[in-house]
């Protein structure tokens, strides 16, 4: 545990919310987005610690990635980095462990494909580079692959559980290109549309052939559009919006789209 001598260094000088806690608050959106998809269409305790898995890994990423930039440098703040970072590996490790033993599904094939991805994020985290485009991309798909491991974990059948993977991805991966041009044309940069509109067009294309699959519910792909319309009227506007604006408004349509994909499985929607 954190010690008293750490937290009076941390008042010193030191902000522990830098350390304990992610610097991008995107990042919450990504990773409950799924979660709570997963756990809504398939609940189980397995489930449940799985998330909380997620939560810790997540959490461990910051610390971690303070620890490994500044290793030959010792100070108050490494130190506290260590600490936090092995609370959360520990918390996530445990959790994992919970899952296991409270499932008798096979969970670990989206976790698995996904794992590349996630060294390809932390590659970059660790190399000073976290807000280039690819490991914000990776992250995402990664992060996204919680969906349908806590779906294998409550026993939904596994064509449809992949299928939530790719919801999610159809979701995220859009939306990440429209937040970076919304908040580039805030800065008064230039930005090209194009890419924004063929991704949240290629998402819908997938959610539409998912659906005629009978994969996923009509009401993922009406979220598709609420998307695309969102990411069209949305751009022309970015310039007068705040970054803490876009991200209450990106919450809020992450939600629609998972209680979408939750109330279409429920209701045969």
């Amino acid at each position: 545990m954190v010690n008293g001598n750490q937290l009076t260094r941390a008042r010193q000088g030191v902000r522990i919310k830098t350390i304990a806690l992610p610097a991008e608050h995107g990042g919450w959106g990504l990773l409950f987005e799924p979660i709570a998809l997963g756990l809504l269409v398939a609940p189980s305790i397995a489930g449940f610690y799985l998330a909380l898995s997620a939560i810790g890994l997540f959490l461990a990423r910051q610390p971690l990635t303070l620890v490994v930039m500044k290793r030959r440098w010792p100070s108050p703040r490494n130190a506290l980095a260590k600490r936090f970072a092995a609370i959360y590996v520990v918390i996530g490790a445990a959790s994992l462990v919970a899952a296991i033993a409270f499932t008798q599904h096979r969970f670990f094939m989206p976790l698995l494909m996904a794992a590349p991805l996630a060294a390809v994020q932390l590659a970059h985290d660790w190399a000073g580079r976290r807000r280039v485009l690819l490991p914000e991309m990776a992250a995402a798909i990664a992060i996204s692959s919680m969906a349908p491991a806590i779906a294998f974990a409550g026993g939904f059948p596994s064509g449809k559980a992949f299928a939530l993977w790719f919801v999610m991805i159809a979701r995220a991966v859009p939306s990440i290109l429209y937040v970076r041009s919304c908040l580039a044309r805030v800065h008064r940069r230039p930005v090209s549309i194009s890419p924004i509109l063929i991704s949240h067009v290629l998402a819908l294309l997938i959610l539409g052939v998912l659906a005629g699959a009978k994969l996923i519910p009509l009401l993922a792909v009406a979220a598709g559009v609420l998307l695309l319309a969102r990411a069209v009227v949305g751009i022309t506007r970015s310039e007068n919006v705040t970054p803490k604006q876009l991200g209450f408004s990106e919450i809020f349509f992450g939600a629609v789209t998972v209680l979408a994909v939750v109330m279409g499985t429920i209701f045969k929607v």
